[in-house]
């Protein structure tokens, strides 16, 4: 055992109380029960044997608990006393046995709780009681002595198995009394009519899957103090005792000195200490380190030992801490946003900012005739801007970096962590975790261009001669000819003297004396592909483009000035027509799925038209622009996603008949010609993202063999 030295008494503004005592002392034992009334209040007196136990009295609205540890309760009338309006103010009294060895006393008041003050004699514990609230207990002095004793080794907890959930079976179908008789018709059996019902609801509601998290995770030890002992404090009463005496007395009795820097008035920040905090402790059989540690994680005091000394304070000077000083240059995070982070966590960090800026500087010439001279100036200014976060008193945010100074540095993306050595370690632990590559992804798009052209054609053709007079019908053109002459020609104007020379018709048409038919069906019909096949490799929230475009001519403008003479002035517009495509990759989770958006466009020219400006006549293009945006889609690692139904259809139908004739039914076929010209433009997207491996195990990019025409134009480039 190790005794303390003696203490004086120490008057304080609440109750301390310290009463320690030998695990073999018998338990006092309460044999009657009093009510005395005072003039202030009423007295609840206690008779005893064997000693006096201790008293620890707590309020909670209305009512006053007072608990009488190492005591039994032994009245003579029986284990129970209560007294209901003993005294005006208290609704009642009751003093019941809470375990074996402490008895509660239970007082309610009216309208508040009664104020008590306790005074112990021999074999008598008197508790004085004023309903009015005006007197509080009087202070206890601190304990003569303070012992520690070893203490037995706590047993490790046993993980209580969890019960099975129980599965309710699902409920039993019926029997069917007379069923259905089955149908046959000509040999084949009818299938039976189902009632067609809505499909049942889910059992309950799923959501959707989440999949594998990958997480680190950091146990934040608070900081504790080693004092060197393995001392046990086998019971200790403290009630609303200041932080500094508490610790004071628990550092002489593991035999250390302790030096206390108060701070100054005003100057603590939030979630600092104070030396005038008020603890309250109910300690059996607890290590006096660690009971030195508690008090100072409640009070949120800084402490450090050297030596023998314990330094403690509601902040310390920089002197008597024991301070780090770590530099971390990142590789893949920024330093501002890893600063942001830390600061968020309780550190105070700062940055540092340079910014360009320009001064115009003037000189003045040493006569009126001699112009001024300007001179600009370019230089850098360097600024420190501090990232602080303070949340505020009445918050219950964790802030377990809070001491830890931080600074970065721009040009090397570089921090500096000043601090303790726990807390700059906890630092690096999370810039470490912070620090990570992001994933890349090769993106495969496949952009196929269809284009389905078809033309139907359907016509007759024939021919006769009757002596002079022909018929032809050629694709829905009728000709009747008579006679076997085109007529003469004759010259115009006639020339003096009149007509010197006629021109005879030659024969117009060759029409056999029989009767020739020809009938025409033809389908012409042509597919186009235009086929890109790029591969995109992206880095996790960018964005990559293809373009495979060439400008085209599609608007111009002419303006003709008001000057003299008139200025014509001619404004071109060209519009990329081709291939665009626009890709970005948003997120790459740990489970292989890629969300990314694909928006692929395809413009082709599809006309001309001639339009007159001032400058003259221009001929412009036409386009015709095919585009989708699939938004934020999901796929995962090698799966391919095809977009289609971006179709652009048309169909045009152009009949040549003979008139009249080409309208008699079922004949009239034979006098006219139909050609049905169709286009079908589709648009096809297929994306393939696959996620590269960027461990030290990936292999891709390093064993790359070029074809022979590569390594050929590799060898012999041309100039």
């Amino acid at each position: 055992m190790n005794p303390l030295t003696r203490l004086s008494p120490l008057l304080m503004s609440g109750a301390l109380l310290a009463l320690v005592a030998s695990p073999a002392t018998a338990a006092a034992s309460i044999t009657n029960v009093r009510l005395n009334p005072t003039a202030q209040g009423l007295d609840l007196v206690f008779d005893t044997e064997g000693g006096n136990g201790d008293v620890f009295t707590v309020h909670q609205g209305n009512t006053l608990r007072a608990d009488l540890t190492r005591t039994q309760l032994n009245l003579p009338e029986g284990e129970l006393f209560q007294q209901e309006n003993p005294a005006p103010g208290i609704a009642s009294v009751s003093v019941v046995p809470l375990d074996a060895n402490s008895v509660r006393v239970t007082i309610e008041g009216t309208d508040q709780a009664p104020v008590s003050q306790i005074n112990s004699r021999r074999n008598r514990v008197v508790l004085s009681l004023r309903p009015d609230g005006e007197t509080r207990q009087a202070p206890t002095p601190v304990p003569d002595t303070l012992v520690t004793v070893p203490g037995p080794e706590t047993p490790p907890a046993l993980a209580q198995a969890a019960e099975p959930i129980p599965v309710m079976p699902p409920p039993a179908q019926p029997d069917v009394l007379v069923p259905n008789p089955e149908v046959v018709i000509d040999g084949v059996p009818v299938p039976r009519p189902q009632l067609q019902q809505a499909p049942p609801f889910l059992p309950r509601a799923v959501a959707p899957p989440v999949g594998d998290m990958s997480f680190a995770e950091t146990t934040i030890i608070p900081f504790t103090i080693d004092l060197g002992t393995n001392e046990r404090i086998p019971r200790l009463l403290l009630r609303d005792a200041p932080a500094r005496e508490v610790l004071g007395l628990l550092a002489r009795a593991a035999g250390m000195n302790l030096v206390f820097a108060p701070g100054t008035a005003g100057s603590s920040a939030p979630g600092e200490g104070n030396s005038d905090t008020l603890v309250s402790l109910d300690i059996e059989n607890e290590s006096v380190q660690d009971v030195f540690n508690h008090v100072l994680r409640i009070s949120g005091l800084q402490a450090n030992r050297v030596g023998r000394s314990i330094y403690v304070g509601p902040r310390l000077p920089d002197g008597a801490r024991s301070l780090v000083s770590r530099t971390l240059r990142l590789n893949q995070a920024g330093a501002v946003q890893a600063a942001g982070f830390l600061a968020s966590l309780g550190a105070e960090a700062t940055q540092l900012v340079t910014r360009p800026q320009i001064e115009t500087v003037s000189i003045e010439g040493s006569d009126e005739n001699t112009l001024p001279i300007t001179r600009v100036l370019e230089f850098d200014s360097t600024q420190i801007v501090p990232l602080t976060f303070s949340p505020p008193d009445d918050s219950q945010v964790a802030t377990p970096l809070r001491g830890l100074q931080v600074v970065t540095d721009d040009r090397l993306n570089s921090i500096t962590l000043i601090g303790e050595t726990a807390l700059v370690n906890l630092a690096s632990e999370y810039v470490t975790r912070l620090d990570l590559r992001r994933r890349q992804v090769a993106v495969n798009v496949k952009i196929i261009d269809i284009n389905l052209s078809a033309i139907d054609r359907f016509g007759t053709s024939f021919s006769t001669a009757v002596g002079d007079l022909g018929i032809i019908n050629t694709g829905g053109a009728g000709v009747i000819n008579f006679g076997g002459r085109s007529p003469a020609g004759v010259p115009s104007p006639i020339a003096p003297g009149g007509i010197t020379s006629v021109n005879p018709g030659a024969s117009l048409f060759s029409i056999p004396s029989q009767i020739l038919v020809q009938i025409q069906a033809q389908v012409s019909s042509g597919n186009g592909k235009i086929l890109t096949d790029p591969t995109l490799i992206v880095q996790e929230g960018q964005a990559a483009s293809v373009n495979l475009t060439q400008d085209v001519v599609t608007d111009i403008t002419s303006t003709v000035s008001t000057s003299t003479p008139p200025v014509i002035t001619t404004t071109v517009d060209r519009t990329p027509a081709g291939l665009t495509l626009n890709l970005q990759v948003e997120r790459i989770d740990d489970n292989g799925f890629v969300t990314l958006n694909v928006a692929p466009r395809v413009t082709s020219l599809t006309g001309s038209q001639t339009i007159n400006t001032a400058a003259g006549a221009n001929v412009i293009g036409l386009l015709s622009t095919r585009e989708v945006s699939s938004g934020s889609i999901r796929l995962r690692d090698g799966q391919t996603l095809l977009l289609t139904g971006i179709i652009q259809e048309s169909e045009r139908t152009d009949v040549s008949k003979v008139p009249i004739l080409g309208d008699i039914p079922i004949l009239g076929a034979l006098f006219r010609s139909e050609t049905t010209t169709s286009s079908r433009n589709e648009v096809l997207v297929m994306v393939t993202p696959q996620v590269l491996d960027d461990s030290d195990q990936a292999i891709w990019g390093y064993r790359y063999t070029p074809s022979e025409q590569v390594q050929e134009i590799l060898e012999n480039p041309r100039r």
